[in-house]
Parts: structure tokens; sequence; C-alpha cells
């Protein structure tokens, strides 16, 4: 939407469309650049998850974002946030260091090429990092909502200076 006028300039859809795919679930705008997830694609296995780069001033995709590692049941895609070129999605059920533990994954929009792929330093099963994530210049936001520092799912939010990333 135009928010000077509020006038619709486009409708986006995802190239590959497919039922169930929650296409729209996230979303993420940054200068021309928007960010679509879908947690429910199943490219890389049922409900793998992808999230979608577009032009806001054409419309036009850009390119289809997927886990390098990405497996059924990884809901990559939950969540997105974009700053400049960089993207971030999130994977609350990604299960490197255990059942839903979680991640998010940092990419380059004007390559789709993927970044780095992060993770809580003392990630744990049913943490769900990822659930939700953010981004502005250098500095990415992950929240584990179900994370138990002080108690059953009290959650807890991680702070990352993408320069310092690891993959």
């Amino acid at each position: 939407f135009d928010v000077t006028t509020g006038m619709q300039i486009a409708k986006l859809t995802a190239a590959d469309a497919a039922q169930l795919d929650q296409f729209g679930v996230s979303v993420a705008i940054s200068g021309t650049t928007a960010i679509v997830g879908a947690n429910g694609d199943d490219d890389n296995g049922t409900d793998s998850g992808s999230a979608y780069l577009f032009d806001t001033t054409t419309g036009t995709q850009i390119a289809k974002l997927t886990a390098g590692d990405g497996a059924g049941d990884d809901r990559f895609g939950v969540s997105v946030g974009i700053s400049g070129t960089t993207a971030i999605v999130g994977a609350f059920r990604d299960d490197d260091n255990g059942s839903s533990s979680g991640s998010a994954y940092l990419f380059d929009t004007t390559t789709g090429n993927q970044l780095f792929k992060l993770t809580a330093s003392d990630a744990v099963t049913q943490d769900n990092f990822g659930f939700s994530v953010g981004i502005s210049g250098t500095t990415a936001i992950v929240g584990a909502f179900r994370d138990d520092d002080n108690g059953s799912n009290s959650g807890s939010a991680y702070l990352f200076e993408i320069g310092r990333a690891h993959v």
C-alpha cells in the first residue's frame, strides 16, 4: 500500500504457490524490498518452510529463500525481518540442539545467498528459538519464547552482531 494515499500498489503471491504453504504468515519491508514467509512450504520436506523476496516497486518476485540444511517441520519462514540488504528468517522447529530448539538464518537480499545460521548459545529442546526475529543495521534479535532460564517457558531474546556471527 502507498502510505500517502492508502492505495494498493500490488498483491504479492508466490510464483510456486501451493495449498497450505501459509504464504504471508510473516512479512517485513526495507526500502524497495519485501520479504514474505511461508512456513508451510514443502521444498525440503513437509512444512520445512521458505521465504520470498519481492521488489515492491514492481511486485516482482526476486528470489525464493530456503534453509541450506532445511528439513521437514522446521517451519522456516515463521518469522522474517529485513534491513538494507540483509534478511533474517526464523525456523523455530529446527532440531540442531534438540527437538524444536530452533534457529534463524541470515541472507544477502541482493544474491539470495545464505550468509549465516544463528542458534542460541544455550539452546535446548523446545526453546523455539526463531519464533520471532528482527534486524536493524548489523544487529539481529531472535526470540525463544519457550526458553526456561527464569522458569518454565519464561522466554528469552538473543542479540547478535552480524559481523561476528558464525555459520
